[in-house]
């Protein structure tokens, strides 16, 4: 058991200590969006549910079908929802910040794995109102043009053990990998390049769903 007066003394000292200060800021950039003015006080558990209800609503204002898997016979599956008969998995963002200015359409897509069960991957962005760019950034692929376009990347950096060559085949590569990193290839991948992203020909506008 730590001593109260340490307990006294650290918080003491944490109360006027700029760097303490600094870390323990929450995100304001968006505290005056009426919609996601609370997302970053969220845990990433919370900002998923609340990405995944975001999108499932888009997706019925377009006249989709959609199930979502909650309450639902597809409860504790790999996918989030069913839209219009395809299992789908969504991935969703808020453009990203750097210290107070906001980074329009600089998003974060993670953990795409291509062992789980889903049928098309959607991606929702979203950027501050009255920005330079879209509000929402939409845009889905199949997982048959997912896999061919990742999987020529992870075997060639398979056949090798040499870190700097897996780095340099993964260069021109959206996706890199995540949990585990080029050491592991394991089957989870991020991008953070939206705009490099979207010109891929596979990845197209939710219009064209």
């Amino acid at each position: 058991m730590v001593n109260k007066a340490i307990i006294n003394e650290v918080s003491d000292f944490l109360k006027d200590d700029p760097r303490w200060e600094k870390l323990n800021q929450l995100n304001e950039n968006w505290a005056d969006d009426p919609t996601f003015k609370c997302y970053h006080k969220k845990g990433n558990k919370q900002k998923g549910v609340l990405g995944e209800y975001y999108v499932e609503n888009i997706f019925k204002s377009l006249g989709a079908e959609v199930i979502a898997t909650r309450d639902s016979e597809y409860n504790g599956t790999d996918f989030d929802m069913v839209v219009d008969g395809f299992k789908t998995e969504v991935k969703f963002s808020l453009a990203n910040s750097t210290k107070a200015t906001i980074n329009v359409d600089r998003f974060i897509i993670n953990h795409v794995a291509v062992e789980k069960n889903w049928d098309r991957l959607v991606f929702c962005g979203i950027n501050p109102l009255k920005s330079s760019s879209n509000r929402v950034q939409m845009y889905f692929c199949d997982k048959k043009d997912f896999e061919d376009y990742i999987n020529p990347f992870v075997l060639s950096a398979r056949a090798t053990d040499n870190l700097d060559i897996r780095k340099k085949i993964f260069g021109s590569c959206v996706f890199k990998p995540q949990q585990g990193g080029i050491k592991t290839l394991n089957d989870d991948y991020i991008c953070t390049n939206f705009k490099e992203l979207v010109k891929l020909s596979f990845f197209k506008n939710i219009e064209l769903w």
